[in-house]
């Protein structure tokens, strides 16, 4: 009997272990953008990797310093042979982080921590380190990365809790509205998004005072912010034009490629 028992508990135990490595494999992150694909953990974990120790410093100042294995993103990256200018990260619950691809020199995808697989309840199986940044950059529960060119993107930065990188493909996820106003000396219907909606998704800093925006040649115009958070008929195109009723035509930035918050 006790032989009985004692098999039925080893069977059980490698069938769990069987459950967790299947789990294991078909944990992925999405790659999208630029390159598509899949990054499968268990490829993660072939690739020549880094154990470093690394601080993670919260929004309240504390500190929390703990050893790290993992993959460098530049090392992922020359996997799909490409070079994006913005990569943005995802998590499972859609929170995300965008940066620019020059600040993620340290950057990380780990597996460990202090020696372990990475728990869920420590933001795994694969967390985003990212050595001297901040802690709230360090994203749990990576399930995406987007790689994004400045050629086919507008970028919200500045003063905002989130930096957005959007492409004409993320400016359809959101409500569209119709404008008819004068351009020019005729009279035009318009469709795009309020740029409301969008410095609401980058959620946008009590303090902020100004926005400019930049064109892909650089041609910059400057407003009080409230003047443009205020006004819900300014719109951004699906061809990145910022639409601006009843300003001159000046105003109206063509191949609008960056807003910043100041």
């Amino acid at each position: 009997m006790k032989r009985i028992i004692v098999g039925i508990l080893a069977l059980s135990l490698l069938l769990g272990c069987i459950s967790e490595e299947k789990e294991e494999v078909k944990y992925t992150i999405n790659i999208t953008g630029l390159a598509q694909g899949e990054l499968n953990l268990s490829d993660l974990k072939t690739m020549p990797s880094e154990e470093f120790n690394a601080i993670l410093v919260k929004s309240t100042g504390t500190t929390i310093e703990n050893s790290w294995k993992g993959v460098l993103l530049s090392d992922v990256l020359q996997k799909y042979n490409v070079t994006p200018d913005y990569v943005t990260f995802v998590a499972i619950d859609g929170y995300m982080s965008t940066m620019e691809l020059s600040d993620l020199g340290n950057a990380y995808l780990c597996y460990e921590m202090d020696g372990k697989d990475i728990s869920q309840e420590d933001g795994g199986p694969i967390r985003l380190v990212i050595i001297d940044q901040p802690g709230k950059l360090w994203l749990k529960f990576l399930k995406e990365i987007k790689l994004l060119g400045k050629e086919n993107s507008i970028i919200i930065k500045g003063k905002t809790k989130v930096t957005l990188v959007l492409t004409k493909e993320d400016l359809d996820l959101f409500d569209q509205k119709s404008v008819t106003t004068e351009y020019k000396g005729e009279t035009k219907s318009f469709e795009g998004v309020p740029v409301t909606a969008l410095l609401n998704r980058a959620r946008y800093e009590e303090d902020a005072e100004k926005i400019k925006f930049t064109s892909a040649d650089e041609y910059t115009i400057e407003f009080d912010f409230d003047e443009i958070f205020s006004n819900e008929d300014i719109l951004i195109t699906k061809d990145f034009r910022l639409i601006m009723p009843g300003y001159k035509s000046k105003y109206w930035v063509k191949d609008l490629r960056e807003i910043e918050v100041l």
